[in-house]
């Protein structure tokens, strides 16, 4: 009986689960085709970052949520899914968006963490 009672669980727990991933590829499939027809970038839609470095003076991080430490040589942003600490010299903030920002300067390292 007990043995009967725990694959009644187990089978419960694993419908709960297929449940769970069908209903993610279905919010998946949803937030792709919303994004193809209002023409929207893929980082914005599904919450994740982008880093685009060229070569060592400017990076451009779309998907950001706010920056957190602003210095002349350490730049440390809070974004999506991680956060991203730039080291360099004469770092500057040469644009900013809701979505987007692009930071110049003698770039040194860029690290990121989850």
């Amino acid at each position: 009986m007990k043995s009967t009672k725990k694959n009644k669980e187990k089978k419960k727990w694993y419908k709960e689960i297929a449940r769970s991933i069908k209903e993610r590829t279905q919010i998946d499939e949803a937030k792709n085709k919303f994004s193809e027809f209002l023409e929207l970038p893929s980082e914005v839609v599904s919450r994740s970052t982008k880093i685009t470095s060229i070569e060592d003076t400017d990076v451009l991080i779309e998907g950001y949520k706010q920056i957190i430490d602003y210095y002349d040589d350490y730049i440390k942003i809070k974004a999506n899914n991680m956060d991203i600490v730039i080291d360099g010299k004469n770092l500057d903030i040469k644009e900013i968006t809701d979505f987007e920002l692009v930071i110049s300067g003698q770039i040194y390292s860029l690290n990121y963490k989850k």
